[in-house]
């Protein structure tokens, strides 16, 4: 097994975070990966993605030409990277905050809308979660980690000073899984 993840949107949104927690996760779970984060001039607002590859074997190289997954969180991001999926590939698109009929691709990959940033609203209170919700879709499509491994990593990042943010992230994930499995029914 081998996936190869883009995470795109604007700085802010938790782009490099949600691509971070894969990777630790795969280390995790005794898999190999790479991490290559990129953003803009600006942290918050302006565009921020990363790279993310999982694999059961080695990795020769970080860098790759078609990724075979995308979860993408504004609309921007979708223009610029639904083109680069790989023909079969699976794109998680924020549909609260990326209109339909900008997506071009048809039905060479498999497109999942989810309203990400307003499922994070109305499950955790917060826009904030938005990333976890899909990463959450992303996963019940794609389970190349265990949710609970992302669940783990959460509780040790966060420390128990931050119950209630871990908390929120979490039923934000699980919240993301719940929506996609709807739609994948």
């Amino acid at each position: 097994m081998q996936c190869e993840i883009i995470t795109a949107g604007f700085g802010g949104q938790g782009i490099l975070f949600t691509g971070d927690l894969i990777a630790q996760a795969g280390l995790r779970e005794g898999k190999h990966v790479t991490f290559l984060p990129t953003y803009g001039v600006a942290m918050r607002g302006g565009t921020a993605n990363c790279l993310v590859k999982v694999s059961d074997e080695e990795i020769g190289s970080p860098l790759f030409n078609r990724p075979n997954a995308g979860i993408i969180m504004n609309e921007p991001s979708l223009v610029k990277f639904q083109s680069g999926v790989a023909q079969g590939g699976v794109i998680i698109a924020n549909s609260t905050l990326i209109d339909h009929s900008i997506y071009e691709r048809g039905d060479d990959v498999r497109i999942f809308w989810v309203p990400a940033t307003q499922t994070a609203r109305d499950v955790a209170g917060t826009e904030r979660s938005a990333n976890m919700v899909a990463l959450g879709a992303f996963l019940a499509v794609e389970p190349i980690v265990e949710v609970a491994t992302i669940e783990d990593i959460l509780r040790d990042v966060s420390g128990e000073h931050k119950r209630a943010l871990i908390e929120k992230n979490i039923a934000a994930l699980e919240a993301g899984r719940d929506l996609v499995a709807a739609q994948a029914a």
